[in-house]
């Protein structure tokens, strides 16, 4: 679950919904940047699903006691959370072995520099996966240019769709999240390699330069806004269950 908190309210997006979200924006990606245009709806429809192995459990957020707020994909114990990891990644595998392959990077990338021993023997089992999956697809050296395009431009997506979901729309460059203040981390070659920077320019828009897609595009996610005081009548499951969704619509145009 992607949450932050209000006065008297959480906001809560599902990890599917933004991940939906992610694919719309990998699919507005401007043609001519685009590497490996073959594989580009297999690529569109893996960054649509990387999240998959949380839908059934986002169907039931859970409560966090320690911090007093619900639990988020940041602070959920890891070693549940590695087992939906690798059942989402099993998941988009079965249908797309090239898939499987960037999801696995994918939710690797996360445990990198981690000494604890759920977290290795997660990520050794992955690298045996993907080395699987690369021998499986016949991939050598001439096809890693590719792949490595497509690996960053899942997490960018991804990152993207969690700028528009893990904040309020609106804030200024100093309130923003502290991970997209100085940009995204992934850089492409039709920018020289240099940062993507997103900016809100009010409560539906937000501004990218330099700009990666064909056009100003919008792009929707569903949310609930869950009550506090709800929350503490019913419990969290009941009162996240009986809120209605709505729908965040975010302008991206160029800066």
């Amino acid at each position: 679950m992607i949450a932050y908190e209000r006065e008297h309210e959480f906001v809560m997006v599902t990890q599917h919904h933004h991940a939906l979200a992610s694919g719309e924006l990998a699919n507005r990606w401007k043609d001519k940047y685009f590497i490996g245009k073959e594989k580009r709806k297999e690529v569109i429809w893996s960054i649509s699903q990387h999240d998959r192995g949380w839908i059934n459990l986002d169907d039931t957020p859970f409560w966090n006691d320690a911090s007093g707020k619900p639990y988020t994909f940041i602070d959920f114990p890891l070693v549940p959370k590695l087992s939906f990891y690798r059942k989402g990644v099993d998941e988009v595998e079965a249908r797309s072995l090239y898939g499987g392959l960037l999801c696995s990077m994918h939710y690797v990338s996360f445990l990198q520099g981690s000494s604890e021993e759920a977290a290795l023997a997660y990520v050794q089992d992955e690298k045996i996966r993907q080395y699987y999956l690369k021998e499986k697809l016949g991939m050598g050296e001439e096809g890693q240019a590719e792949l490595d395009f497509h690996f960053e431009l899942l997490q960018f997506c991804d990152n993207l769709s969690l700028y528009m979901c893990l904040q309020e729309p609106g804030v200024t460059k100093e309130q923003e999240v502290g991970w997209y203040k100085q940009g995204f981390p992934q850089r492409f070659a039709f920018s020289g390699e240099k940062k993507i920077i997103a900016r809100w320019l009010d409560r539906g828009t937000v501004c990218l330069f330099p700009f990666p897609f064909e056009e100003a595009c919008e792009v929707s996610v569903p949310l609930k806004e869950v009550s506090k005081a709800g929350i503490q009548q019913v419990g969290l499951a009941q009162a996240y269950k009986k809120t209605p969704w709505k729908t965040r619509d975010i302008v991206f145009v160029s800066g």
